[in-house]
């Protein structure tokens, strides 16, 4: 592991895509909630939006307004630098109910990030939401999914859920709102799905009211990832 060699390989990467995912989906399996989640309980009926690397000063208070007005709760996984830069939509975030967590301070490649310095900027981080919010923030989303094993246990002995996902449309490089909303027409979302959004552009803010009123209609309702752990 890294804190006795530094070529100790990462959980999730490098390697084939199969074994990343195998590697998840035995980590879910083995550890209870409260320290790494991939996915809702069996047989829920509840789905997770996540939205990740805001908050952005245009795109995240236009879907604070859409979650408002589908009455959906989220969680956000917010980057430090950004939060210190827009502390009034880090305090919305939170007074409008959705889940808070953080995504490191400067979302800096994990393939050059050591365990102790990934620890300093959750510290940093999450003294800043701290300050912000007035508790601590205890869910992380590690940078691309990426953490090494040493990585993995400071996070819980610093009192961390390390929360993944399981449905991922890649938002972030599609060219248009079209090849969101086919993504979404062609798998329809499941109960316990965690979904990897991101609110620093205005596709998925577009895409929502289609998208709650396809999943409601399927029997399931929205939630947030905290709820699952408590």
């Amino acid at each position: 592991m890294e804190g006795r060699s530094a070529n100790t390989p990462p959980v999730s990467s490098p390697g084939p895509r199969p074994v990343r995912q195998f590697l998840r989906r035995a980590l879910a399996l083995a550890l209870p909630r409260r320290l790494f989640v991939v996915s809702g309980p069996a047989r829920c009926r509840v789905v997770c939006l996540t939205f990740d690397d805001g908050p952005d000063p245009d795109h995240t208070p236009r879907l604070l307004d859409v979650l408002r007005d589908l009455n959906i709760p989220a969680t956000f996984f917010v980057i430090g630098e950004r939060a210190a830069r827009y502390p009034e939509i880090v305090r919305r975030i939170a007074d409008q109910g959705h889940a808070l967590g953080h995504h490191s301070y400067h979302h800096r490649e994990p393939d050059g990030m050591t365990s102790r310095g990934l620890s300093d900027e959750v510290s940093r981080t999450r003294a800043l939401l701290k300050s912000l919010v007035g508790g601590d923030v205890c869910l992380f989303r590690p940078p691309k999914g990426k953490l090494t094993v040493a990585s993995l246990w400071r996070l819980w002995i610093g009192g961390q859920t390390v929360v993944l996902w399981n449905t991922d449309p890649k938002d972030y490089a599609m060219a248009s709102v079209d090849s969101l909303r086919a993504y979404f027409d062609n798998r329809p979302l499941c109960g316990g799905d965690i979904v990897l959004l991101h609110d620093t552009h205005a596709r998925a803010a577009e895409i929502l009211p289609e998208l709650a009123a396809q999943t409601r209609a399927r029997g399931l309702s929205f939630g947030r990832v905290a709820d699952w752990i408590d």
